[in-house]
């Protein structure tokens, strides 16, 4: 029994090792009220999208981070998918709905996946108290498959101020 707990106490300390390695960071974009994890380094820029869409985005090791709002905009699903296709140049018909409800700020929400060729789009859209939002990562298949954890404490991450 002594031997097992010695284990799962060095396997807590592993896991808790190998989560705080990926060293994930706040960050605050508090003009278009959303916080989120990002990868240590990365530079968010603020950058104005089509349709009059606004907000940050940002690439570190080939993994990109974006947030978008369209403030005061309550827009339907339909709507933010079609921004969506335009933003990650992935048709709608490859986006798959994950995930859907509300909390976290969000008065409605969609977490979806979508995939083309080794291309992987993961994240949420919906709306919330100040406006509609597009919040994804954007990597590869493989990058997804092996850091998985790390995307999904990054989704988890997300709340609208």
């Amino acid at each position: 029994m002594k031997k097992l707990s010695m284990l799962l106490i060095s396997l807590s300390l592993f896991v808790a090792h190998v989560a705080a390695a990926a060293g994930w960071q706040s960050y605050d974009a508090a003009a278009y009220g959303y916080s989120m994890l990002i990868p240590p380094g990365t530079q968010m820029v603020e950058k104005e999208w089509p349709l009059g869409w606004g907000g940050m985005s940002g690439i570190h090791d080939g993994v990109e981070i974006i947030g978008v709002a369209k403030l005061g905009a309550q827009e339907t699903a339909a709507e933010i998918e079609k921004f969506g296709v335009l933003v990650t140049g992935i048709p709608g018909s490859a986006w798959t709905v994950v995930d859907s409800g509300s909390g976290h700020g969000w008065t409605w929400y969609k977490t979806v996946k979508a995939q083309q060729g080794g291309k992987l789009v993961y994240g949420g859209y919906g709306v919330g108290p100040r406006g509609s939002y597009l919040i994804l990562v954007k990597t590869t298949a493989a990058d997804y498959a092996q850091y998985r954890d790390d995307y999904e404490d990054w989704y988890h991450s997300v709340k609208l101020n």
